[in-house]
């Protein structure tokens, strides 16, 4: 687990037009505005951002943290890469089957017949997940793995949920899992509810209806970064 724990948070859009027009593209991070007058969070803060729509049940978890305060309407957020707007920006988003939760848990992966590594759970289905962070170099799609969570309550189980690699990318990993083992598909859906729980209290935000009228972004003037990934100022506006 991180030190300091990830605030939740979701911006909510009519479509993914308006999701286009808001991500913005600097030196190598992209950078999103969250339109909160009242919300006061510190700048480096780490941010786990659902972006969710209107139109469709679809929604994606982002790994984030607070650039810049706009004074008096809000906070720049940083992605600290570009896969994202890419994505959205030459294929859109493909279709997923359920929704995917965002967390800050760490997990123990371990290999069919190989060691065991902590890697971080950077979200997570009834059916899936995608971890990143020391995941190891050996893994391949097709791969047979654990993931093991610790739970919080002392003195029970932890929870295992098998599965198989279906993809490596960028130093994350996708892993389906096991629905044919019982003790897999009940340790996948314990931990997938316990995640929801936080998420239902997240503070959500919606495109303003007056926004992106006539190609017009309503956004405030975009945060310089530093060419070291650092925010070169922390109020803007």
């Amino acid at each position: 687990m991180e030190a300091k724990k990830s605030i939740l948070l979701r911006h909510r859009f009519d479509n993914l037009e308006q999701l286009r027009k808001h991500l913005r593209v600097v030196d190598g991070s992209t950078l999103l505005f969250f339109r909160d007058p009242r919300l006061t969070i510190e700048t480096g803060s780490p941010v786990l951002l659902e972006v969710a729509f209107e139109s469709s049940e679809q929604t994606r978890a982002l790994r984030a943290a607070v650039l810049a305060r706009a004074e008096g309407q809000g906070l720049w957020l940083v992605v600290p890469n570009t896969r994202f707007a890419r994505d959205v920006d030459e294929r859109g988003l493909s279709p997923r089957k359920g929704r995917r939760l965002g967390t800050d848990e760490m997990v123990r992966l371990k290999r069919a017949g190989g060691g065991d590594y902590m890697v971080r759970l950077l979200d997570l289905s009834i059916g899936g997940a995608r971890i990143g962070g020391g995941i190891p170099a050996q893994l391949a799609p097709g791969t047979v793995v654990a993931l093991t969570v610790a739970p919080p309550e002392a003195g029970r189980a932890p929870e295992v949920t098998r599965g198989r690699i279906v993809w490596v990318e960028d130093g994350e990993a996708g892993v389906m899992f096991d629905r044919d083992m019982e003790s897999s598909r009940v340790a996948a859906g314990r931990l997938f509810r316990s995640l929801e729980q936080p998420w239902a209290q997240a503070r959500e935000i919606r495109h303003l209806p007056t926004c992106c009228k006539n190609g017009e972004v309503l956004d405030p003037p975009v945060p310089r970064i530093r060419t070291d990934g650092k925010q070169s100022a922390t109020k803007t506006g």
